[in-house]
């Protein structure tokens, strides 16, 4: 209860959360379930209240959970990104291990710093080696054993990568490979366990708005992970609703709901605490190697072009291929050719702030294409385009 005081008299220093807050802020702290959830709407525009304020309590980078160059969708995170804590509940790496950090050093994604500073925590060597090069892997593969390179850290893209390169010739060396970060890889574990069998996977789960959420070691089921103890977890209508404890965090992140869908369970591992089974994410938000987007933002910036009354995203999720599709309904008079997709192609990359790095490895990834209709019913949207958000999001093999 002290510690949710605390939160509430720190977000009260912020104008829309001092609002949202009102009825609690004379020190008559409720029961944490009352109090309402904060959207991600509302983490946006309070993170540029601080930004304007210069409040920002301490050292922290800013980090892209999603939107536009134009309406960006910004994070503030603690400047270690809580890996010190974290190494107080997930041990994958000692002294003795050599990391390879395969994480590029993309745009405002986190996961190559963040990787970098969990093996300093850990006493581990880092080689911050970042993208795999294209072509033949036996050099880079010759480099990692002449190093010592005892342990991985890879985003989905490359983990695709690796398990081609396990198809032909064995890594005797990978002792360890971690997964997610400020994402969450959908690799399955039986993928990875026909491929590395002798290697343990750590996984994490969370996002640029959260941070880290929770963890799990190669011990643990399926799907299911440990919240972290400074990250209280709920679920809340099939959704995560995720509050951060650490009171480096800010703005204060109190009942923040994800998009997330998961339950509570049980583990096998034996660790105490509760643990959370997620299930992906809840539409309209997608999720494309590891990182989640919504289908929404992508809609408006296609409608945003003039040339496009309508869109629709299409995931192709039967394969390990992740592959999205917009769909779109060109404006009148507009010429239905190759280089008028293309060029809504490049209008939709070069503005999302999340998009782009997704689909350098596989510029297959995300494609437009013309639709004659789209899925759905059709409804009146503030945004211009004429799918509600219940629809811009379809799940279609292509």
């Amino acid at each position: 209860m002290e510690l949710l005081t605390g939160l509430l008299r720190r977000a009260g220093r912020l104008p829309l959360l001092a609002a949202k807050y009102r009825p609690w802020l004379d020190g008559n702290t409720p029961a944490l379930h009352r109090i309402p959830v904060l959207r991600h709407s509302e983490l946006a525009h309070v993170t540029e209240e601080v930004l304007a304020l210069r409040a920002g309590g301490g050292a922290s980078s800013l980090w892209a959970v999603g939107g536009s160059i134009a309406a960006p969708e910004l994070s503030l995170l603690p400047q270690d990104l809580g890996v010190g804590q974290l190494r107080d509940s997930w041990q994958p790496l000692g002294p003795t291990d050599v990391l390879a950090n395969l994480h590029p050093l993309e745009r405002l994604r986190p996961n190559h710093h963040f990787f970098n500073r969990f093996a300093a925590e850990s006493g581990a060597l880092s080689l911050a080696f970042g993208r795999l090069p294209e072509g033949d892997h036996r050099e880079w593969a010759e480099l990692f054993t002449k190093v010592g390179v005892t342990a991985l850290a890879a985003p989905p893209e490359t983990v695709t990568q690796l398990l081609g390169v396990a198809a032909s010739r064995p890594l005797p060396w990978l002792r360890t490979l971690l997964l997610g970060g400020m994402d969450l890889d959908p690799t399955p574990d039986r993928t990875l366990a026909d491929s590395f069998p002798h290697t343990e996977v750590w996984r994490l789960y969370g996002c640029p708005a959260t941070g880290t959420v929770a963890h799990r070691g190669p011990n643990c089921l399926g799907d299911v992970y440990h919240p972290l103890p400074t990250q209280h977890v709920e679920i809340v209508g099939g959704l995560l609703v995720v509050t951060t404890l650490d009171p480096a965090r800010n703005p204060p992140l109190i009942r923040f709901e994800t998009e997330e869908r998961g339950e509570y369970t049980h583990c096998v591992c034996g660790q105490p605490g509760p643990a959370v089974r997620l299930f992906g994410a809840m539409s309209p938000y997608f999720r494309l190697h590891g990182r989640t987007m919504s289908a929404q933002e992508l809609v408006d910036l296609a409608v945003g072009t003039g040339d496009v009354l309508a869109a629709q995203v299409a995931l192709d999720d039967s394969t390990r291929d992740e592959r999205v599709q917009l769909r779109v309904r060109l404006a009148p008079g507009v010429p239905n050719d190759e280089y008028t997709l293309q060029w809504i192609r490049y209008q939709v990359l070069s503005k999302h702030l999340v998009l782009t790095s997704c689909v350098l490895e596989q510029s297959d990834a995300f494609e437009v294409v013309t639709a004659d209709e789209l899925a759905g019913t059709e409804s009146p949207a503030m945004n211009g385009s004429t799918f509600s958000a219940g629809s811009v999001l379809v799940r279609d093999a292509f």
